[in-house]
């Protein structure tokens, strides 16, 4: 008897992510059973994942798991697990927009959803939010299209553009747009001091701080954020007394233990110059306003697709601190679309609403993503941590 058992997967990158993609029948049917798996398959806890497919990143320790519907409105149901790099854990408590982008030609591809011409429509059924997502996905010859020239900030060169409509994005975890049931609240920190936080729940739950509250411009970059751990410890608290306010954690001193992938958190600023993590310059009129994000306790790269869409809604909420730095809606080349300046760059989210001025009527927040397929293969996982091989 040898000490692995093979496991059928797929490397795919979404956006600005990449993950481990799974098909639901090879995977027991428990999360519980199969965190342990996913955990040897991506080598944590190892801050370099050097045992595993893991890319030593929280953008890059992401896994997807793809079955047959579980409601008729959707084609597939997706659930998505975030993979704790240094942690033995698994967080299961959300969904990432940028993996999304991926599930659509995974499924194509994989014979799960018939191709349909140029263009097939894939309804994806989140399981994470219970929310779906309709992916437009360009095909040819049965297989989805790699090729294109859209591109997105934070990937080398063009793909062919994925078109993720989020529909009905308000509530995804906890019912509600503003889960406090106000646009901004303040928080008192165990040193004593308040500050002020718009809590908005679209696509994901996240936290938003103002970027001055903080000490910072709002444009630095992600090494500069970590460098700073008197902001990023900030950061965390915040988010852990919302998740203790959300229900998430019973205790907040638990939060980074046992629910660090949500809420999410970061920080806006006002429309500003600043240089990317590429070198490249970006001017003050080429976004709405600057945003940054932490992912599992560290700086977030480019931008998450779920954060961008929770930043998006929140700029349209009157109140809430996004909406408070975010050009005018008048003032925007295109009113409904947010430019959302981040470290790589300038990401679109385009807001649909019945009125514009009331984010109650928001029905979809859509973005523009590439995906490429990568690879299909085996994964040998150790039996041990395999419940069905014990």
């Amino acid at each position: 008897m040898t000490d692995v058992v093979p496991l059928r997967c797929s490397i795919l990158r979404g956006g600005t992510s990449r993950g481990v993609f799974f098909l639901a029948e090879d995977l027991p049917t428990t999360r519980e059973a199969i965190e342990p798996i996913l955990l040897d398959v991506f080598g944590s806890p190892d801050v370099r994942q050097i045992d595993g497919l893991g890319g030593a990143t929280s953008q890059t320790s992401k896994a997807a798991i793809i079955g047959p519907p579980s409601r008729a409105d959707a084609d597939i149901d997706y659930t998505f697990a975030q993979v704790s790099v240094g942690d033995p854990l698994v967080d299961w408590g959300g969904n990432c927009g940028n993996i999304s982008a991926a599930v659509g030609p995974f499924a194509i591809d994989q014979g799960l959803v018939d191709a349909t011409g140029a263009s097939t429509t894939v309804r994806i059924h989140n399981t994470n939010t219970g929310k779906v997502i309709v992916s437009e996905v360009p095909t040819r010859d049965g297989r989805s299209v790699l090729d294109g020239d859209y591109a997105i900030p934070g990937v080398p060169g063009t793909g062919a553009r994925i078109l993720l409509d989020f529909a009905e994005p308000a509530g995804a975890v906890t019912g509600k747009l503003l889960p406090t049931g106000s646009p901004c609240d303040e928080l008192r920190l165990a040193d004593g001091r308040s500050i002020a936080v718009s809590v908005v729940d679209a696509a994901n739950p996240t936290v938003f701080l103002r970027a001055r509250d903080l000490g910072l411009a709002g444009t630095e970059l992600p090494a500069e954020i970590e460098a700073d751990t008197a902001a990023t410890a900030t950061l965390e608290e915040a988010r852990s007394i919302v998740a203790e306010m959300l229900g998430l954690v019973t205790d907040r001193a638990d939060a980074t233990r046992l629910s660090p992938g949500l809420p999410k958190v970061g920080f806006v600023s006002a429309p500003a110059a600043y240089e990317t993590s590429d070198g490249r310059r970006v001017a003050p009129d080429a976004s709405d306003l600057v945003g940054r994000l932490m992912s599992m306790q560290t700086a977030h790269r480019s931008y998450m697709t779920t954060g961008a869409i929770a930043t998006a809604v929140a700029a349209m909420v009157p109140g809430t601190l996004v909406a408070e730095v975010v050009r005018p809606r008048a003032e925007r080349p295109e009113p409904d679309t947010i430019r959302i300046g981040h470290p790589y760059g300038v990401m679109d989210a385009v807001v649909r609403a019945t009125d514009p001025a009331d984010p109650a009527t928001i029905h979809a927040v859509a973005v523009g993503r590439t995906a490429r397929h990568i690879l299909d293969g085996t994964v040998w996982v150790r039996r041990r941590a395999d419940p069905r091989e014990r």
